[in-house]
């Protein structure tokens, strides 16, 4: 299916591969990347699977769009080298490339725009650590290894820990697919097996979903929690108290400027090779700074219409 509100009389295509269609995280992006297109000289294509963790099948699309020449690819790698022939072929191609959300392991790409997820695993460190109430290790719920912006979030979580608590144990999981439900189950065999975790930092909004619902359940040994990107039920569980932080992105901003760069590129305008996208903590004393948030519940069906991939 192809999600291109421009597609009858479009001159050139760009292509925007997210990592998953079904997360709150990519349906916001989404809207951002069709709201950047303003002109009937553009024809946006949004593909991409369900769930993330899926490298075969963006393989798969990059493939497919290379061999039909496509103009520009907006990609989000969900691994971090398995994908780098395909940038690599779509580059020496004359393909414009644009990576956002997560990085690759190779330098064939003209601009890069994300998260500095280092600096946001030691935010969460930092918030974890101040509403540690007792000695005894923490547990981060990770994702898939190779996804790359979850390991940065996991590496910059776990130096900052270190420096700031040195000696406390740091229990770190990798997931298979990164799946709520797999965040669930795997909370709830660790907090069986080391009843002394004194903190949790989940990274990614499908793992929060899963350890929320864990800790939800438990919550006779409420323990403090911090999140990474937000939902409905996420932003509902802050207002609760059930979690203490939630670090937010801004994925409206990173679709739109990340096919606005692409835009750039084909029109010969210079674009910056790194831009970052900044973050912001969502906490119960700030609570009314979720009213800033894009939420799907505020989103309007003219808008959904855009990418029927998203909304079906």
């Amino acid at each position: 299916m192809v999600c291109s509100p421009c597609a009858s009389y479009a001159q050139k295509t760009i292509v925007a591969i997210p990592k998953a269609t079904i997360l709150n995280f990519w349906r916001i992006v989404c809207l951002g990347a069709h709201q950047a297109v303003d002109t009937p000289d553009i024809k946006l294509i949004w593909r991409g699977s369900r769930v993330e963790n899926k490298p075969e099948a963006q393989q798969h699309l990059l493939e497919y769009y290379i061999a039909h020449n496509v103009d520009a690819i907006v990609l989000a790698p969900t691994n971090l080298k398995e994908l780098n022939p395909y940038i690599e072929k779509a580059t020496k191609a004359g393909i414009k490339v644009v990576l956002m959300g997560s990085p690759a392991t190779t330098d064939s790409y003209d601009s890069y725009i994300a998260t500095d997820n280092y600096k946001a695993g030691e935010i969460a460190a930092e918030l974890l650590f101040k509403r540690l109430t007792k000695p005894g290790p923490v547990l981060i719920i990770g994702n898939s290894l190779n996804n790359g912006s979850c390991a940065l979030r996991t590496q910059g979580f776990i130096d900052k820990m270190q420096k700031i608590s040195p000696g406390r144990s740091i229990i770190s999981i990798h997931m298979r697919d990164g799946s709520e439900r797999e965040a669930r189950m795997a909370t709830e065999e660790l907090m069986i097996n080391n009843p002394d975790l004194t903190g949790i930092f989940a990274v990614s909004e499908s793992t929060t979903d899963g350890a929320l619902h864990t800790l939800t359940n438990h919550d006779e040994s409420r323990i403090p929690f911090i999140g990474f990107d937000y939902n409905r039920k996420l932003i509902e569980a802050v207002r609760d108290g059930k979690i203490d932080a939630l670090i937010t992105q801004r994925p409206y901003a990173m679709g739109f400027f990340g096919v606005r760069a692409a835009m750039d590129l084909l029109n010969g305008k210079e674009v910056p090779r790194n831009m970052e996208s900044p973050v912001t903590v969502l906490t119960h004393e700030n609570f009314e700074n979720a009213m800033s948030l894009r939420c799907l519940s505020r989103i309007t069906d003219i808008e959904k219409a855009d990418c029927p991939i998203c909304f079906n």
